[in-house]
């Protein structure tokens, strides 16, 4: 009885500190370190170290535009940090002072404290990916096609929204230092995680704890690695709550649908408050409303899918009628000028083959081929500057192959290559340089072919279709594209045209 008589007011005195007075406010963000300033000539040093690497080694982990924009994009979020800070030390000692169980400023306080702070960072994370107005401030942090140490730069300017999530832990009674210096660990342990320099780390460490190859999942775009590993310092609450996935296979880093614009800060903070602000303006009602701002973006995406092929299928049947009457009458009219000619039908072009054929397009109307095919220099090898180049089968001319024209290549049926690393590229085609292709060896077959990336799925491109309606030769106004494309797995073929 003794002993738990002596042992309570010990207990009772770690929840028994006094209020703090808001008028220490100043001495209290004095005492409070800023770990993540001490720390930013290591980080700057470690930076500049991977990227000289990058830059003079073979594997490219680095690009202009795109370390442009993680830079201003960081150095706005440390503007933010700056301000906000003496907001956030008011609101914990606010906070602090509210509850009748405040503990003391113990060091060993910052044990539980961190641990309580990371299990509250994992669900932050996690609905930030499932809901669109926290997904918002979240996004520019997965813009990155690149996975290097600048992404770790990629804060959103309004990440303060989401200071909600982490009450919970002020309200456990912890020291607004404790709190504070809780907070800046876990943002400083998460900037080593983004490199490709540090490969797989010990089975224990990589089973328990947030490590480069952890996080580099939690960046890749492939359905398997979609919405996985969502832990900041440690994995095990991945492992608790069915989120975890190992590093199986090389990531496709960014969004599902890549940003044009790479540099500008304000584009990449803010495109999906303005994409969000466009759908509530078109949303129909108060419920489409609030789904456009809360529901997921993976249902935001598809919602909006089929709300305009129903409305693309409506004006069609509004307009059927109309549009039959004028292709009537045309018809009526060009067939006074074409009765006494003979009418002579396009035969179906062949379909090319060859072993370093990776797709064909053909258009309407036209009477031959455009391929695609693997770039070899003399050596043998790929050119990694121009690894896809395209030709004409002139089908006309007894399907003898020439090259593009120089019009052709800039404007209609050239495309733009770009190194990715790890002998994967990024193709766009000049007639539609809005989505990107990418050239990737295939795990079958250790052959290089085309995919497209849909909705988290990489489909392997066959052909392309063009439909061209008007314009000149060099200058074709198309219509729309069709991309015929397989699922690698079944092999079931899916069309996906893109409106122009």
């Amino acid at each position: 009885m003794a002993t738990i008589t002596s042992t309570w007011p010990d207990i009772s005195s770690l929840f028994g500190a006094a209020r703090i007075n808001i008028s220490d406010i100043y001495h209290i963000q004095a005492k409070a370190p800023n770990i993540v300033a001490y720390a930013l000539p290591a980080v700057f040093l470690l930076t500049t170290i991977e990227f000289v690497v990058s830059y003079f080694g073979e594997h490219k982990t680095y690009e202009r535009k795109e370390t442009i924009g993680s830079l201003l994009v960081g150095l706005g979020n440390l503007a933010v940090n700056i301000a906000m800070k003496a907001v956030l030390i008011y609101g914990a000692i606010w906070i602090y002072n509210l509850l009748p169980w405040r503990m003391e400023m113990n060091w060993w306080t910052l044990i539980p404290c961190f641990i309580l702070y990371d299990c509250c960072s994992y669900w932050s994370h996690r609905i930030s990916h499932f809901n669109r107005f926290f997904w918002a401030t979240h996004v520019v942090h997965h813009s990155a096609e690149h996975y290097n140490l600048t992404v770790a730069f990629r804060q959103s300017w309004v990440q303060h929204f989401k200071t909600v999530f982490f009450i919970p832990v002020a309200m456990m009674g912890f020291h607004p230092v404790i709190f504070l210096v809780a907070s800046q660990l876990s943002t400083l342990y998460q900037f080593w995680v983004h490199t490709e320099a540090i490969g797989k780390l010990h089975p224990f460490i990589e089973k328990y704890f947030g490590t480069p190859s952890n996080h580099r999942v939690h960046h890749g775009s492939q359905e398997k690695y979609l919405d996985k590993n969502f832990g900041a310092t440690f994995m095990i609450w991945d492992q608790m709550f069915g989120t975890f996935q190992y590093e199986e296979e090389q990531p496709i880093y960014g969004l599902t649908t890549p940003l044009e614009n790479k540099t500008n800060p304000f584009v990449l903070n803010f495109h999906e408050y303005r994409d969000m602000l466009e759908d509530v303006r078109s949303s129909d009602g108060i419920r489409e409303c609030l789904f456009f701002i809360f529901a997921s973006p993976g249902k935001v995406y598809r919602h909006k899918l089929q709300r305009d092929s129903q409305k693309n299928l409506e004006k069609d049947r509004n307009n059927h009628a109309k549009t039959t009457a004028i292709v009537l009458m045309i018809m009526l009219l060009l067939n006074q000028v074409i009765s006494a000619q003979p009418i002579v039908a396009n035969p179906p072009l062949p379909t090319p083959t060859g072993k370093n054929l990776l797709f064909f397009l053909q258009r309407t109307p036209d009477t031959n081929t455009v391929i695609y095919e693997l770039n070899f220099k003399d050596d043998g090898t790929l050119d990694p500057e121009a690894p896809v180049k395209g030709s004409w089968i002139r089908y006309e001319e007894q399907a003898q192959l020439k090259e593009l024209t120089t019009i052709e290549k800039n404007f209609a049926y050239g495309v733009k290559c770009k190194a990715l690393g790890n002998d994967q590229y990024e193709i766009r085609l000049m007639a539609y340089k809005k989505m990107p292709l990418y050239l990737l060896k295939s795990d079958q077959d250790n052959k290089y072919h085309i995919y497209i990336k849909d909705e988290g799925k990489h489909l392997l491109l066959k052909r392309v279709f063009v439909k061209v309606n008007g314009g000149s030769f060099w200058f074709p106004k198309v219509t729309y594209i069709d991309l015929i494309t397989a699922n690698s797995e079944s092999g079931k073929e899916i069309l996906k045209r893109i409106n122009i």
